[in-house]
């Protein structure tokens, strides 16, 4: 008897020194939930930078264009806020709003149009540019807002004539495509991200 029950309590031991499926299974579900968790917060961080990375590229190249036109506009001696088409610049008439697509920006005060420089907004093809000596360079794509510049006192009232000294206020605004939000396809309604970035610019004192 004593034998029997000897033998029988080292199988009872060996027997009980496993897991058990429901063990098993518990344990499984456990790191299959943290290992998800893991690859979501990874797969977050990625979206965070790609968001923040796109944000980043568009308000730098927008920043980058306003940096040229501020540059041009400090260093001039006479500028003309007007329209821009078809290769001609053309001033706003007295006694209306000085809102325009385009500034004429000269260097001297008794320049030619073909010494002048020439910032405008080419609605047709979504872009922002400009013209020096005959050239025309694309400064911003994707620009949504015709009349982008205007001539302003010190306090941001519009002038309705000429003025020497304006200040000029500069507004972009543009859209681009935001990844991962957007989707492609039919609707992809929230495909692109708008900004918008204004900037007021006045010449330099000169003698």
């Amino acid at each position: 008897m004593k034998l029997f029950a000897g033998k029988f309590r080292v199988f009872r031991e060996r027997a009980t020194g496993g897991f058990t499926l429901v063990e098993i299974m518990v344990t499984s579900g456990i790191f299959l939930m943290v290992v998800m968790a893991m690859v979501a917060v990874q797969i977050y961080g990625l979206r965070v930078y790609t968001l923040a990375a796109t944000k980043l590229t568009a308000t730098q190249g927008g920043r980058e264009t306003l940096n040229s036109i501020r540059d041009t506009i400090r260093s001039s001696k006479v500028l003309f806020i007007g329209t821009y088409s078809n290769g001609a610049f053309t001033t706003i008439p007295l006694g209306q709003q000085q809102i325009g697509n385009a500034v004429q920006v000269f260097n001297e005060n008794h320049g030619s149009a073909s010494n002048a420089v020439v910032f405008f907004m080419d609605f047709a093809n979504t872009n922002l540019s400009e013209v020096i000596n005959g050239q025309t360079n694309v400064l911003a794509n994707y620009m949504t807002n015709y009349y982008c510049f205007q001539a302003e006192d010190y306090k941001g009232n519009i002038f309705t004539n000429y003025q020497n000294d304006p200040v000029v206020h500069l507004t972009m605004q543009f859209y681009q495509w935001e990844y991962p939000i957007g989707y492609i396809g039919s609707g992809a309604l929230n495909a692109y991200d708008y900004y918008t970035l204004n900037t007021r610019i006045s010449r330099r004192a000169k003698d």
